[in-house]
């Protein structure tokens, strides 16, 4: 669970696009050290992400 200072801090997040490993144009993974925020988060609070674009727009569709 996140703090609610973390979620207003994720409000402005943006990502490194230089830290998110490509697999495919298709997928993405997202780790976490690609967020860049006021906050700071641990592994088990964000975790990292796989997005795959679906339907002209990415969407989560695995969390580690």
């Amino acid at each position: 669970m996140i703090s609610p200072g973390q979620k207003k801090a994720l409000q402005t997040a943006t990502v490194d696009p230089q830290r998110v490993p490509v697999r495919t144009l298709d997928e993405i993974e997202m780790p976490l050290e690609a967020v860049r925020s006021s906050a700071t988060f641990a592994e088990e609070e964000l975790g990292s992400y796989t997005l795959e674009y679906l339907e002209n727009d990415y969407y989560v569709t695995d969390g580690k």
